[in-house]
């Protein structure tokens, strides 16, 4: 039970780290940084992608361990398909981006063709 739990802060920690990577892209202060250097500082020390770094990072150490005891033929179709589910879900609220139908039937599909993976 507890690797299942593992898994879900896994797919929770990589969809939150995507929306911060995301929200780090499009919020950062364009500054007078000039060059490479200044311009890799400037980005490595915005707050949002600093932090979603670290969830990563916590995610990838969460996600070992639950491999323990999942089978990776499981796990990982598993977490990716939740994560997209939820990337899709939080990139329409917070920044707006589109639900399609098309977008909508693919989810579909990913998550049945996961459920009969996981048989």
């Amino acid at each position: 039970m507890t690797h299942w739990l593992l898994l879900l802060l896994t797919i929770v920690l990589t969809a939150v780290a995507n929306i911060l990577l995301k929200y780090a892209a499009v919020h950062r202060q364009a500054g007078e940084a000039n060059g490479a250097m200044a311009v890799l500082w400037d980005i490595f020390t915005t707050p949002s992608l600093l932090l979603g770094v670290s969830c990563l990072g916590i995610a990838v150490i969460a996600y070992a361990i639950a491999l323990r005891n999942i089978n990776l033929s499981v796990a990982y179709p598993v977490m990716t398909t939740s994560v997209v589910v939820l990337v899709s879900l939080f990139s329409a609220i917070y920044f707006g981006e589109p639900v399609t139908l098309l977008k909508t039937v693919g989810t579909v599909f990913v998550i049945s063709g996961v459920v009969l993976l996981s048989q």
